[in-house]
Formats: C-alpha cells, structure tokens, sequence
C-alpha cells in the first residue's frame, strides 16, 4: 500500500476535511495534498527540534555602559596641567650655605575646558607660586598658559590659553541635585598618567574638612589620587558636578584609600564666572564668627531645631558694621529668606550676596525669633601672586661649550620656554633641527632663527647618561 492508503485508515476523514476545506470537490487528492502538507509541517518541526533548520531572531546590540559612554562624551576636554616651579639649589660651604634659584621643579595636575575659546579650571593649589604653566590637551597639543584669577579662600584657579580653534567643553551641573549613592566618573592625569578614567559612588555631602570657610565637598569612593587635583568628577549626563581637590590616606601611605573630595560646581560655576570678568572674587562676609548648634547646645537656649549658626564672637569692629544687630549668643536662623543649615551655608550665602546690600537675618535670641537687617561687608583678603606675563621671553637655556664636542647645558631658567622640555642642567646638546653644534653662539643663532620664523619648537638631540635622544623645546617669538 502507498503511504496515503495507510494515513487514510489511520486518520478520521472530518479531521481531513477540517484541514483542507480548499479541496471539498475532490475528497481523494484532496487527502492526498494534505497528507503531504501534514507530513511537510511535522518534518519541519521535527527538524526544528533536531537544531537542522534553526532560524535565529535579530539579536539586538547591548546597551552601551553608561560609563563608556560618558567617557568618549567629556574626555576630549580634561587636559594635564603642567606647572613650571623654581626650586632652591644649596651650595654648601665652609662658612655658610647659600641658596640659589637655578633649578626648576615640573608638576603635574588636571584641568577641563569650561569654555570652548581656552577657559579652563584647575585647583589654586595645582598652578600656586607657578613661574610657568603648560597646557597638554588630549590630541597632544601642548599650549602655554596664563593664570586668568585664583580665588582667595577657596581652591580654584582660573586659566586661559589662546587658540584659532574652539576645544570641547564640558558643562555644569547642578551639584546640589547630587545624592549620596549616585554614581560618578574621575577623569585626570594621576601620577602623571594622563586621561586616566576611575569610578565610583558619591560617599557624602557637605562634607567639612576645615579647608575653607565654605567647605562644602563632595566626598567619593572613585580613586583619586596626586596628579588628579583639577580634574572633573562627572555624573552619568556627562555633567561636572565637582572638581577634584583632596585626598584622605593613612600615615604616610600617597596613593588612594576611598576617600577624596571634591569642590561642588555650584561653587565652582559661581567662581569661575567672577574669575572671568576681573580675575578676582569679590565675597560678601558678615563680621562674625560662628559655630554648630549641637543638640546639647539646642538643648540649653532652646532654639527650634539643630539648624542654625550660633554668633561664638564679633569680628573687630564688627559690632559698628552691623550697627549691634547681632550679639553673641545669637542664633540666625535664615539669610533673606533661606534656612541657614550651619556655619559653612551661612558663609555661602554672605558670599554670594553683593557687597553692600541689605540682608535680611531672622535670629533667635533670648527664646524669641526676631528679625534684623545686616549690611553685607567685603571679605579682606589678599589677592594671590599671579604670572605677569603670557610667556617667556626667552628659551632660558644658559650654555656653555662641552670638552667633548657639542653644548653642554650650564643652567636652565625656570621662567624660560624650554623649563618644561625635560632638559636638564649637564645636558649635552649635539643638534638643532638635524643641525650638528659645536659652539654656545652657533646653537643661540639656530634658535633665534627659529624663533623668527616663528617655528614653535625646536627639536634637540641631548646627549645625557651615555645615551641620546630628542627633546621638543618651545622657541619663543
């Protein structure tokens, strides 16, 4: 019998009829057509079990890690601050010990682009008594730098370099949206090893760490450590939301332990704008002094709560600047409308409100809530020493000639283009641009054609530690 004669006895006719309704007029064939279409279906599934014809789905493409993505978003603006500081040499003699300043000590820091025209924030701390101040930026264009403004109190500097093309930037973000847990992105030059990504959580908030009047810092478990200083610490959104300043270690251990902190960019955003316009800040203060309601100290004045800044003491002459509206013992309360938290948010708000205006305080005093209005004073503080000039003037390379041929490097002037280079004093320069030296005056008269024709660098061949090798030295115009 055929294989339709023996599906016939084994499958009921209504079940057939069922399943090709197409074929009525035809009862036979149409059995037939359907045995086959049946035995078709099964070897499909039969196949598809066995793995033999085994269609796959379009497997769609993995999310994207977030920090990945933040990374390749802001990297291009963090940039390695390089800062060019003298350093004392001791001569020592029978008599005395004389000091010199004809050596220089090279630092390394972090920065980011704030502004695509060359604006870029770093940590006072970082270009502090700098003579020079380089800037290295990912696409390893090295840029001189001069320090626009560095605030008085805080840890901020503000820095510009002058280029025909705009450099990415990052944003501010709103720091104060910041919650403990969230995630956040380190990016700088740790130890010199620039772009360098680390990560973690934010650990704190408002943490006090007694650096400034106005700590407020953000503390975070991402390893940072020297060399970060200056650099961003970044949200998810690719935002800045602070910069990296500070690092807490056991004894005298320098590398990471989970604990570093970081200026929010509140703070920061309102600095650097001031920077901007006149290179200094210029803070509101009231002339007080003032210390935490604990709850003990709640306890005995009764004040409403653990909020609060409690007046320690008047500053001299303080007691004539707020014509005695406040004494010590009070408690403010509120700064024209705001809840003073602490000290530190007091000191915040008197900052940020002009000099000279009236501000409205509601204290607490003698059980009783009460209002008063204060004038704003200018915070006193000295402004820091900046670099007065854009550039150097000159290589600030001294040479001399070198017994066994070439010029040996007699001293190198840490206000000079070539401090940063890596050349160092007892270098031996054998060529300039390919050209071989042999006297101090012909190596001065290849650098001093270079720099009028305005080549940026000069590339020398030091002999040094019975090995050579090329160095890039700035050539100034």
């Amino acid at each position: 019998m055929g294989p339709a004669t023996t599906i016939k006895h084994h499958v009921p006719d209504k079940l057939r009829w069922n399943s090709c309704r197409g074929a009525a007029h035809n009862p036979v064939a149409a059995y037939d057509r359907c045995s086959s279409r049946s035995l078709l279906v099964l070897c499909i599934m039969i196949a598809l079990r066995l793995g033999v014809v085994s269609p796959q789905p379009a497997q769609a493409e993995p999310p994207p890690d977030p920090i990945a993505n933040i990374v390749t978003k802001v990297k291009q603006a963090v940039v390695e601050v390089i800062v060019v500081r003298p350093k004392d040499d001791e001569e020592k003699s029978d008599e005395q010990t004389v000091k010199t300043v004809t050596a220089r000590a090279t630092a390394i820091g972090s920065g980011f682009v704030i502004d695509p025209s060359g604006y870029i924030a770093t940590n006072k701390h970082v270009v502090r008594d700098a003579v020079a101040v380089f800037i290295a930026t990912p696409d390893g264009i090295r840029y001189q730098a001069r320090i626009i403004g560095m605030a008085g109190k805080a840890d901020m500097a503000l820095l510009k370099i002058d280029t025909a093309k705009e450099l990415p930037a990052v944003p501010f973000g709103d720091s104060d949206a910041v919650h403990v847990g969230d995630a956040v992105v380190a990016i700088g030059s740790p130890f010199g090893f620039d772009d360098s990504v680390t990560a973690g959580i934010v650990s704190a908030v408002n943490r006090d760490i007694m650096e400034s009047p106005f700590d407020d810092y953000i503390q975070t478990d991402a390893p940072i450590n020297h060399g970060n200083s200056g650099g961003p610490l970044f949200n998810l959104a690719g935002e800045v939301i602070g910069m990296n300043s500070v690092i807490f270690a056991p004894g005298t251990y320098s590398g990471s332990a989970g604990v570093g902190f970081a200026i929010p960019s509140n703070d920061l955003h309102f600095v650097m704008d001031r920077l901007k316009v006149d290179g200094k800040v210029k803070v509101g203060m009231l002339p007080i002094r003032t210390q935490q309601v604990t709850w003990m100290i709640q306890q005995g004045i009764g004040t409403p709560g653990l909020q609060g800044a409690l007046v320690a003491a008047l500053e001299p002459g303080g007691n004539a600047m707020m014509d005695g509206q406040i004494k010590p013992g009070d408690v403010v309360l509120s700064f024209n409308g705001q809840t003073v938290l602490d000290p530190r948010d007091l000191a915040r708000k008197a900052a940020r409100a002009p000099i000279g205006s009236d501000a409205a305080l509601t204290i607490w005093r003698g059980r009783v809530q009460q209002d008063v209005h204060i004038k704003i004073q200018a915070w006193p503080e000295a402004q820091p020493h900046l670099i007065s000039e854009l550039a150097p003037r000159t290589v600030g390379l001294q040479l001399a000639s070198a017994p066994q041929g070439g010029v040996v490097i007699a001293s190198v002037d840490p206000s000079g283009s070539a401090a940063d280079s890596g050349v160092e004093k007892g270098d031996v320069i054998l060529q300039v641009q390919e050209q071989p030296v042999s006297d101090p005056d012909q190596a001065s008269r290849v650098l001093q054609a270079l720099s009028a024709e305005k080549r940026g660098y000069a590339v020398v061949l030091i002999y040094r530690n019975d090995n050579q090798t090329w160095i890039p030295i700035a050539i100034p115009e």
